[in-house]
């Protein structure tokens, strides 16, 4: 849920040629060892049907994007409007969550703009607390928001996952 990324006269997502790109990523060969960056995310459904993704990637200590060594930061897209609003982010996040735990990691972040209400619904529900805020940084459709960090408070989470059913 990235709508800035459109601001410049882009294309708007398109799912099948995003399908068709994942599929020759998936042919590749894959080293087992190496913490995943990303996962798709299908329901359950006689399809299995594609919705969306959540992600993983790199920012320094000033909450900036980094190659290489930085601290986990996780994101999610479900650009399938009707896929919305179902449960469907709070199960894949959590899953993440529990992955990246597991494979080590235990510091985890994510970033969004403070007009993003789903997100920071989420983000709270699972237990990110926000710890950077750059003021008047991001513009969607014409209007001026703040860049947020969120960090992931482990015990929220725990708490969270303990009592949830997915």
């Amino acid at each position: 849920d990235a709508p800035w990324e459109y601001d410049s006269g882009e294309e708007p997502f398109d799912a099948e040629q995003y399908r068709k790109k994942m599929l020759d990523r998936l042919s590749e060969d894959k080293d087992e060892k190496r913490i995943r960056s990303g996962f798709q995310i299908c329901i359950n459904d006689c399809c299995e049907t594609h919705i969306g993704w959540c992600n993983a990637y790199r920012i320094d200590s000033d909450y900036n994007y980094a190659r290489g060594e930085g601290f986990c930061t996780i994101g999610i897209n479900i650009p399938t409007v009707s896929a919305r609003r179902r449960g469907y982010a709070t199960a894949a996040w959590k899953l993440f969550i529990e992955y990246l735990i597991s494979s080590g990691i235990s510091e985890i972040y994510t970033q969004t703009w403070s007009g993003n209400e789903r997100l920071l619904g989420l983000a709270s529900k699972l237990g990110f607390e926000e710890c950077g805020r750059e003021l008047g940084s991001r513009q969607v459709r014409g209007k001026r928001y703040d860049s947020l960090t969120l960090r992931l408070n482990m015990d929220k989470f725990n708490g969270f996952a303990a009592k949830c059913t997915i």
